[in-house]
């Protein structure tokens, strides 16, 4: 993570910690409410509970009991209770201790009788509503004889809370960009990169000799900025009908289309430009697997590590060596070294690691990125099956606005336009720094 907070901008840092502070305060607060609510929620409680109790024993008033009621939830049968001799004083205790929960309505006992029969009432909307002992602990139907059909009103699916979205294609190359480089409004459209070259070796001189003097070279990179947008039209009826979801919904499709469209930016200006080196593979890329075998028979196998050691090792000698340090292919070439065969790994295999979920973590000391976008292991003859890059010179990304969202309200239209809009400009730099793999 230290490496990560190395690699952003001041200003990054600052919102970082800024979002940080705004998250606690944000959680302090939910404590808060949620603490206040379930106060407020056991006041209620309380409340209703004394409530409906005052209402019954004073329309009632032969209810009150002869002694404390017992704060056990024993079960009496109130035909033969000792306590007190009336059976519905023995079931209002009953009842009252068995269901010490209450939401919108509770139960209580009655001193109504209708033969052998005992009634009840239920206590509803601030009323007591009869209904016989059968309706609250019975298992018959309370509606026979008038049953309502309600079908024509039963809606035909029921929507689940969770959403999919469609997937697109992301690998996030925004962290191989050369960093720090930002225009600010009023700065015009273009940045410049400046560049020197190395001095000359140092000369040996003679006594009293005088010194001759050397120069450097100056160049420069440069990116400018185009203005790119995504939009949106809403219509305020559909949101009506399917609820705050549908805007929720193209917001994040348009972020996700962002994000997918930064990477195959990076990936072109990447595949694109003429590398400082190129390796061509000594044979075409077999994309079946091998999983069997002596030692290295997986010639595919074999000739892509030996492609991307040569080039890694042309990139760091030379009079300007760089320091490549990523590793950008596609998901079926890079299941070429996912063919570890038998009888044993081959003895270079500790060189290759993987994540936890599978993928192609490192190789020959460079960090991989399985990018979904790039060339394919079946792609044709001389196509570019991986790129090794030095992050800090191969490609630039250039931002004057990271994507901005307008929301627009048309009362004419009664919908809403989204318009989210960028300046950025992506280039390749140091074409050096840049490194190809082909297919024979």
């Amino acid at each position: 993570m230290t490496e990560e907070y190395e690699n952003m901008s001041l200003e990054e840092l600052q919102e970082l910690k800024k979002n940080r502070e705004k998250d606690k305060i944000i959680a302090e607060l939910k404590v808060e409410d949620d603490t206040k609510a379930k106060k407020e929620k056991e006041a209620y409680e309380n409340q209703l509970r004394e409530t409906i109790k005052e209402e019954l024993l004073k329309e009632h008033p032969e209810w009150q009991p002869s002694e404390k009621i017992p704060d056990n939830k024993t079960e009496k049968n109130p035909d033969t209770n000792a306590d007190d001799k009336s059976p519905v004083v023995a079931l209002y205790k009953q009842y009252y201790h068995l269901n010490s929960e209450f939401e919108s309505k509770s139960q209580y006992v009655t001193k109504t009788e209708d033969g052998k029969k005992t009634r009840f009432q239920i206590y509803e909307d601030g009323q007591f509503k009869e209904c016989g002992l059968d309706g609250l602990w019975g298992n018959t139907d309370s509606d026979t004889g008038c049953e309502d059909v309600v079908s024509s009103w039963s809606p035909a699916d029921t929507y689940a809370k969770i959403v999919w979205e469609t997937f697109v294609c992301t690998a996030d190359l925004l962290k191989i960009c050369v960093k720090g480089i930002s225009i600010n409004p009023g700065d015009g459209l273009g940045v410049q990169i400046r560049a020197f070259g190395a001095f000359g070796s140092p000369s040996a001189k003679n006594a009293c000799e005088c010194a001759s003097c050397a120069s450097i070279t100056f160049t420069t990179y440069s990116l400018t900025l185009a203005q790119y947008n995504l939009e949106a039209i809403i219509c305020d009826k559909d949101i009506w009908d399917v609820g705050s979801i549908l805007m929720e919904s193209y917001l994040k499709s348009m972020a996700n289309s962002w994000a997918a469209w930064f990477d195959s930016q990076i990936y072109s200006e990447l595949e694109t430009a003429t590398p400082g080196t190129t390796e061509t593979s000594s044979v075409t890329m077999s994309c079946s697997p091998s999983i069997s075998g002596s030692c290295c028979t997986d010639s595919s196998l074999t000739a892509l590590y030996n492609a991307i050691q040569n080039l890694v090792a042309s990139m760091r000698e030379g009079t300007a060596p760089y320091n490549p340090d990523y590793l950008i292919l596609s998901p079926s070439v890079a299941a070429i070294f996912k063919r570890m065969q038998t009888p044993s790994p081959m003895p270079w295999m500790g060189d290759v690691s993987f994540d936890a979920d599978g993928r192609l973590k490192k190789i020959a000391g460079l960090k991989v990125i399985e990018y979904c976008g790039a060339n394919a292991c079946t792609d044709t003859a001389g196509e570019v099956i991986a790129i090794v890059i030095d992050s800090r010179r191969a490609v630039g990304c250039v931002f004057g606005q990271k994507p901005k969202t307008y929301k627009f309200f048309q009362s004419n239209c009664n919908s809403y336009r989204i318009d989210q809009w960028a300046y950025v400009a992506f280039g390749e730099l140091d074409t050096n720094a840049i490194g190809h793999i082909v297919n024979p």
